[in-house]
């Protein structure tokens, strides 16, 4: 209550100062008391209403609220109860104050006709907006060198340059911010100080101690820049949680040097680091939202190798021990790398992790400079984050308010615009399937319909960011992010230097093998006619003839020539008209990305059966792989057909595939010759689950015994026996290289 109060007091004031007095309020709340025998110190809460700079879960970007969570709140209590009329006037307000209503309020009516507000987030959408800042990667490199007085230095040094009203209330936003951290920090030291005085009149004296480092630590940091390694994790911290930004970028650069030095000082021993470490990634994990919780290791463009690999080896140990769902570890390989790195890698991966994850620097720097159009030293600074996609860390914004189903978008080119599951009209009239003379035809007509969802994709990706930059300027992520303090403006207000988005694209494959199979079946060979395909697929192939014949054309996957060049061809078409747009809309770049995060499942749900032989309403792709089951043709043949995707089109892709787990324990160099296989012919991604044969069987009928058996889904990893049935069954239905399928 006492935030919308804030809010609604400040109404008609400067959106900065209203953003202060909110912010003031919402911190005082957010952070929990410290808990007992914590190394590193800090948890929060996440309101029913309030300010976020990123969208995650069920949080919109900037002003938002839960509004399910309200409702709630309010079925337990008598109507017209006092407290049942407070919550139903705060519902009633923010229904026209979060910013995604007020984005959607700025949409043209040809997006609000395309993209319904009753569909939001709807199945049966062939495209829809999301709204909001998705995954800021802030310079914590900057907040460790300079700490908290050296950002105020800096900030008093650009309000001495500030001239109009803007500036000067921006400089006073961004010492607000830096005063509530502060004022964060002195709050957990004097919980800590007062839980040593209490371990000391009960002569528990080494709790005592615990409490007076951590103490010493936090009254270092409130006022000098960090000196020690605990220090400098204690301070990123509680910098991530005042922020409530969810990723972490390049840490084995930004903690390396304090780490290095702490362990060739002896200030601290091996032990004690990765016990700090550790509790890292505890508070990590504690904190939820597998979708992002990225941190990345290895890499080009690191300015202290040696230190940095200290700092990665001891983050592979911790996450070798606890093989958590978070944080999403990403290891940036390239050819020169510690050679250690690749192998404590491949022992986390052993031991029941999912993580890390790998991505190719050989082939994704020089992908980044074109896709995201931008010089190697920039590219070299590119950070994966939330499902997989690509921004230029603390200079960058790619955040994804866009969501493509490339299938239904085939789909509905197949009958003259109209959608056949719901029957709504979803695209132009090009005319029909029966209306195409030549292949050549249809695929222009899908051309054109995908031109225009993504042209409005792209319009509705420009109206966010605007209509959010004007909402909200993000004080805690504009302080760390390149070019901001200088210009004296905020992130999202032409604060960063490359103001981008992404458009996440699914079933880019299944429509690829859907053409692949109208081409061969109907305009090549003549084995069906038009009319029977539609008919087929209309009634979900119960001619179960026609349905295996469907099924049997070669399929992306397989390193088939005709199956992988359509894949490539609908990848370039949806990768360029995306790219095509930023220009039109005033982007610096607009980039596809396929890295499904769970919705091939949902956008199967809402989505008629289509002719690579899927039925109505079962998965679409997810990412870069093949429709499960499809890749028939062994390991080799799989990892050689999704090499063959151009990494310099697009802004991140997940590739996942299914091992054995029996292989890492007996073949290990086997399993490394092939991962380095595939990244020298131009893998770009690689995400790995491991599993025995019927082991995800038997963790469906028996889930009280597989409580730890972790997978990769799309863009994120999960507990297998927390995932909706759905998912294990797509999850299930993926193709299991063991040793009978593996050539060793």
């Amino acid at each position: 209550m006492s935030f919308t109060k804030a809010y609604r007091e400040n109404a008609g004031a400067h959106p900065h100062v209203r953003e202060l007095r909110c912010l003031q309020i919402q911190n005082r709340m957010l952070f929990h008391k410290m808990e007992k025998n914590c190394i590193i110190v800090g948890a929060t809460d996440r309101p029913e209403v309030g300010l976020d700079p990123e969208r995650g879960g069920i949080t919109d970007a900037a002003y938002f609220c839960h509004f399910d969570l309200l409702e709630e709140q309010k079925a337990g209590l008598e109507a017209g109860s006092l407290l049942y009329d407070q919550i139903q006037e705060l519902t009633n307000f923010w229904e026209k104050e979060t910013t995604q209503y007020k984005c959607r309020k700025a949409f043209t009516e040809e997006m609000k006709e395309a993209f319904p507000d009753d569909d939001y987030y709807s199945a049966v959408q062939a495209a829809y907006p999301m709204y909001g800042f998705g995954g800021p990667c802030m310079d914590f490199d900057k907040l460790l060198q300079l700490g908290l007085p050296g950002l105020r230095e800096q900030i008093e040094k650009q309000r001495q340059s500030a001239i109009s009203e803007d500036e000067k209330y921006f400089m006073d936003l961004l010492e607000g911010a830096a005063e509530l951290l502060r004022e964060t920090i002195r709050n957990y030291r004097q919980q800590a100080e007062q839980a040593a005085q209490a371990a000391y009149e009960s002569e528990r004296t080494q709790e005592q101690e615990e409490y007076e480092r951590l103490a010493e630590c936090l009254a270092a940091i409130g006022s000098a820049k960090p000196s020690h390694y605990r220090e400098a994790v204690q301070l990123l911290w509680l910098y991530s949680l005042s922020s409530l930004t969810r990723n972490y970028g390049r840490l084995d650069v930004y903690l390396g040097d304090f780490l290095k030095m702490d362990l060739d000082s002896g200030y601290l021993d091996r032990e004690e680091a990765y016990q700090i470490t550790k509790s890292l990634w505890e508070r990590i994990a504690d904190r939820g939202d597998n979708f992002n919780n990225r941190i990345i290791i290895g890499g080009r463009g690191r300015r202290n190798e040696k230190a940095a690999d200290e700092f990665a080896l001891l983050a592979l140990a911790v996450q070798k021990e606890l093989s958590q769902t978070i944080p999403q570890l990403s290891l940036r390989w390239y050819t020169e790398i510690n050679p250690l790195l690749l192998q404590g890698s491949l022992e986390a991966l052993a031991a029941g992790s999912t993580f890390p994850i790998f991505y190719n620097d050989d082939v994704n720097i020089p992908g980044v400079m074109r896709s995201l159009r931008v010089q190697e030293a920039d590219a070299e600074q590119y950070m994966m984050y939330g499902c997989g996609e690509y921004v230029i860390g603390h200079k960058g914004i790619g955040s994804p308010d866009a969501a493509l189903n490339v299938l239904k978008v085939l789909d509905i080119t197949l009958h003259d615009g109209i959608d056949p599951f719901s029957g709504k009209r979803m695209g132009e009239s090009t005319g029909g399937l029966e209306a195409f003379d030549t292949f050549e035809d249809l695929y222009q007509a899908f051309e054109k319909q995908l031109h225009r969802q993504i042209r409005l994709l792209a319009m509705a990706q420009d109206t966010i960011c605007r209509v959010t930059g004007e909402e909200a300027a993000f004080p805690f992520v504009s302080l760390l992010y390149d070019d901001c303090l200088e210009r004296r403006k905020p992130v999202l207000a032409g604060g960063a230097k490359y103001r981008g988005g992404t458009l996440e694209s699914f079933g880019n494959i299944s429509a690829a093998d859907a053409l692949t199979v109208i081409k061969e079946l109907v305009y090549d060979k003549h084995v069906i006619t038009k009319t029977e395909l539609l008919e087929l697929t209309g009634h979900n192939f119960e001619d179960t003839r026609l349905h295996r014949l469907c099924s049997k054309i070669q399929k992306y996957g397989n390193d088939m020539k005709e199956a992988d060049e359509m894949a490539c061809r609908v990848n370039g078409t949806v990768c360029g008209y995306t790219s095509e747009m930023a220009d039109s809309v005033g982007l610096h770049s607009f980039s596809a990305v396929m890295i499904n995060n769970g919705d091939s499942i949902l956008f199967g749900k809402g989505t008629a059966a289509t002719a690579e032989g899927r039925k109505l309403g079962q998965p679409v792709s997810n990412g870069c792989q093949p429709e499960a089951g499809s890749d028939k043709s062994g390991v080799t043949a799989l990892l050689n057909s999704m090499s063959k995707l151009d990494p310099g089109l697009h802004a991140g892709a997940t590739h996942n595939l299914k091992l054995g787990r029996s292989l890492f324990r007996e073949h290990p160099e086997e399993i490394t010759a092939m991962l380095l296989g595939y990244f020298h012919t131009g893998g770009s991604q690689l995400m790995l689950t491991l599993t025995d044969k019927g082991e995800l069987q038997a963790a469906m009928e028996h889930p009280e015994n597989y409580q730890n058996l972790i997978v990769r889904v799309g863009g994120y990893s999960e507990r297998f026996v927390e995932l909706p049935l759905a998912v294990q069954q797509e999850v299930l239905a993926r193709t299991l290289y063991d040793e009978q399928q593996f050539a060793v």
